[in-house]
Protein backbone atom coordinates (compact mmCIF):
# COMPACT_ATOMS: atom_id res chain seq x y z
CA UNK A 1 0.00 0.00 0.00
CA UNK A 2 1.49 3.89 -1.07
CA UNK A 3 1.06 6.59 1.37
CA UNK A 4 -1.77 7.66 -0.87
CA UNK A 5 -3.77 4.96 -0.56
CA UNK A 6 -3.22 4.66 3.16
CA UNK A 7 -4.22 8.54 3.45
CA UNK A 8 -7.12 8.13 0.98
CA UNK A 9 -8.59 5.16 3.12
CA UNK A 10 -7.80 6.49 6.81
CA UNK A 11 -7.66 9.98 6.08
CA UNK A 12 -9.10 11.84 3.25
CA UNK A 13 -10.50 11.32 -0.68
CA UNK A 14 -9.48 15.12 -1.44
CA UNK A 15 -7.85 14.99 -4.78
CA UNK A 16 -6.00 18.44 -3.31
CA UNK A 17 -4.37 16.74 -0.36
CA UNK A 18 -3.77 13.34 -2.28
CA UNK A 19 -1.60 15.12 -4.76
CA UNK A 20 0.75 15.91 -2.65
CA UNK A 21 1.50 12.25 -2.67
CA UNK A 22 1.08 10.97 -6.00
CA UNK A 23 4.82 11.04 -7.25
CA UNK A 24 7.03 8.54 -7.60
CA UNK A 25 9.63 10.51 -5.33
CA UNK A 26 6.99 10.76 -2.37
CA UNK A 27 7.74 7.39 -0.69
CA UNK A 28 11.18 7.85 -0.68
CA UNK A 29 11.40 11.67 0.72
CA UNK A 30 8.94 10.46 3.36
CA UNK A 31 10.44 7.03 4.73
CA UNK A 32 14.06 9.02 4.79
CA UNK A 33 12.61 11.82 6.72
CA UNK A 34 10.94 8.73 9.18
CA UNK A 35 14.11 7.21 9.39
CA UNK A 36 16.30 10.16 10.27
CA UNK A 37 13.69 11.54 12.96
CA UNK A 38 13.75 7.83 14.40
CA UNK A 39 17.32 7.14 14.36
CA UNK A 40 17.50 6.85 17.96
CA UNK A 41 17.08 2.81 17.84
CA UNK A 42 20.18 2.22 15.84
CA UNK A 43 21.81 3.63 18.38
CA UNK A 44 23.46 1.96 21.45
CA UNK A 45 22.91 4.99 24.17
CA UNK A 46 25.04 2.11 26.83
CA UNK A 47 28.22 3.23 24.70
CA UNK A 48 27.37 7.34 24.15
CA UNK A 49 28.38 8.31 28.14
CA UNK A 50 32.22 7.74 28.18
CA UNK A 51 34.65 8.57 31.07
CA UNK A 52 36.47 11.68 30.70
CA UNK A 53 38.45 11.77 33.99
CA UNK A 54 38.68 9.30 36.73
CA UNK A 55 37.76 11.03 40.26
CA UNK A 56 39.91 10.11 43.12
CA UNK A 57 37.58 9.88 46.20
CA UNK A 58 34.34 11.00 44.02
CA UNK A 59 33.15 14.20 43.15
CA UNK A 60 31.20 15.97 45.89
CA UNK A 61 29.51 18.90 43.65
CA UNK A 62 26.51 18.73 40.90
CA UNK A 63 27.63 18.92 36.90
CA UNK A 64 24.36 21.01 34.93
CA UNK A 65 23.73 20.63 31.45
CA UNK A 66 21.14 22.58 30.12
CA UNK A 67 18.87 23.36 27.72
CA UNK A 68 19.74 20.18 25.55
CA UNK A 69 17.59 20.98 22.61
CA UNK A 70 15.63 18.13 21.10
CA UNK A 71 12.87 16.95 18.83
CA UNK A 72 10.58 13.71 18.84
CA UNK A 73 7.32 11.80 17.61
CA UNK A 74 5.16 11.00 20.32
CA UNK A 75 4.31 7.56 20.46
CA UNK A 76 0.35 8.19 21.03
CA UNK A 77 -0.37 10.32 18.39
CA UNK A 78 2.68 10.04 15.52
CA UNK A 79 2.80 13.68 15.96
CA UNK A 80 6.00 15.98 16.76
CA UNK A 81 7.03 17.37 20.50
CA UNK A 82 10.03 19.07 21.40
CA UNK A 83 11.79 21.03 23.53
CA UNK A 84 14.51 21.61 25.65
CA UNK A 85 16.23 18.61 28.33
CA UNK A 86 17.99 20.26 31.45
CA UNK A 87 20.21 17.44 33.29
CA UNK A 88 21.96 17.66 36.91
CA UNK A 89 23.74 15.05 38.58
CA UNK A 90 26.69 13.84 40.67
CA UNK A 91 29.33 12.09 39.49
CA UNK A 92 30.27 8.61 40.80
CA UNK A 93 34.00 7.93 40.67
CA UNK A 94 34.90 9.41 37.43
CA UNK A 95 33.48 12.77 35.22
CA UNK A 96 31.12 12.18 32.11
CA UNK A 97 32.46 14.04 28.96
CA UNK A 98 30.17 16.84 28.25
CA UNK A 99 29.30 16.57 24.57
CA UNK A 100 28.07 13.03 25.46
CA UNK A 101 24.88 14.53 26.88
CA UNK A 102 23.22 15.87 24.40
CA UNK A 103 24.14 13.04 21.99
CA UNK A 104 22.46 11.26 24.98
CA UNK A 105 19.55 13.40 24.66
CA UNK A 106 19.49 13.25 20.92
CA UNK A 107 19.45 9.03 21.07
CA UNK A 108 16.51 8.54 23.35
CA UNK A 109 14.57 11.31 21.16
CA UNK A 110 14.82 10.14 18.13
CA UNK A 111 12.52 7.56 18.76
CA UNK A 112 9.02 6.90 19.29
CA UNK A 113 8.74 8.48 23.01
CA UNK A 114 6.25 10.41 25.26
CA UNK A 115 8.12 12.90 27.41
CA UNK A 116 7.53 11.14 30.75
CA UNK A 117 9.43 8.76 29.51
CA UNK A 118 12.25 10.42 28.15
CA UNK A 119 13.33 12.16 31.02
CA UNK A 120 13.69 8.93 32.85
CA UNK A 121 15.39 6.97 29.86
CA UNK A 122 18.09 9.21 30.12
CA UNK A 123 18.08 9.23 33.66
CA UNK A 124 18.60 5.55 33.86
CA UNK A 125 21.23 5.30 31.00
CA UNK A 126 23.20 8.33 33.01
CA UNK A 127 23.20 6.12 36.19
CA UNK A 128 23.80 2.36 34.34
CA UNK A 129 26.08 3.39 32.20
CA UNK A 130 27.80 6.54 33.54
CA UNK A 131 27.71 5.31 36.97
CA UNK A 132 26.45 8.51 38.62
CA UNK A 133 25.39 8.80 42.31
CA UNK A 134 22.22 10.88 41.54
CA UNK A 135 20.25 12.28 38.23
CA UNK A 136 17.37 14.71 37.87
CA UNK A 137 16.03 15.22 34.40
CA UNK A 138 13.53 18.03 33.92
CA UNK A 139 12.07 18.55 30.06
CA UNK A 140 10.07 21.44 29.10
CA UNK A 141 8.31 21.01 25.64
CA UNK A 142 5.10 21.81 23.51
CA UNK A 143 3.38 18.91 22.19
CA UNK A 144 2.01 19.05 18.88
CA UNK A 145 -0.99 17.02 19.72
CA UNK A 146 -2.27 19.75 22.27
CA UNK A 147 -0.86 22.97 19.80
CA UNK A 148 -2.99 21.87 16.68
CA UNK A 149 -5.61 19.19 18.04
CA UNK A 150 -7.36 18.57 20.79
CA UNK A 151 -7.31 21.76 23.36
CA UNK A 152 -5.87 23.79 20.39
CA UNK A 153 -3.58 25.35 22.69
CA UNK A 154 -0.82 26.68 21.23
CA UNK A 155 0.85 28.34 24.28
CA UNK A 156 1.10 25.31 26.48
CA UNK A 157 3.98 23.57 27.54
CA UNK A 158 4.79 20.36 29.63
CA UNK A 159 7.40 19.82 32.54
CA UNK A 160 8.26 16.59 33.46
CA UNK A 161 11.19 15.34 35.95
CA UNK A 162 12.80 12.54 36.73
CA UNK A 163 15.19 11.31 39.48
CA UNK A 164 17.32 8.55 40.27
CA UNK A 165 19.82 7.52 42.55
CA UNK A 166 20.69 8.42 46.50
CA UNK A 167 17.80 10.97 47.45
CA UNK A 168 19.99 11.83 50.37
CA UNK A 169 22.59 12.73 47.68
CA UNK A 170 19.70 14.42 45.54
CA UNK A 171 18.64 16.54 48.75
CA UNK A 172 21.64 17.94 49.60
CA UNK A 173 22.20 19.00 46.36
CA UNK A 174 18.85 20.59 45.84
CA UNK A 175 18.22 18.13 42.97
CA UNK A 176 14.82 17.02 44.71
CA UNK A 177 12.51 18.94 43.85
Amino acid sequence: MTIEDWLKANVTTDTRALGWYSGPECEDRIVRAYRELLSGYEIDTSKILKTTCLVNGGHTGVVRIRENNFFSICAHHFLPFFGKVDISYVPGDRILGLGKFPRLVQAFSRRFQIQEYLVKDIAEEIMSSGGAQAVRVTSRSRHLCMCSRGPSDQTVTTDTSYVAGDQELMARFGLDD
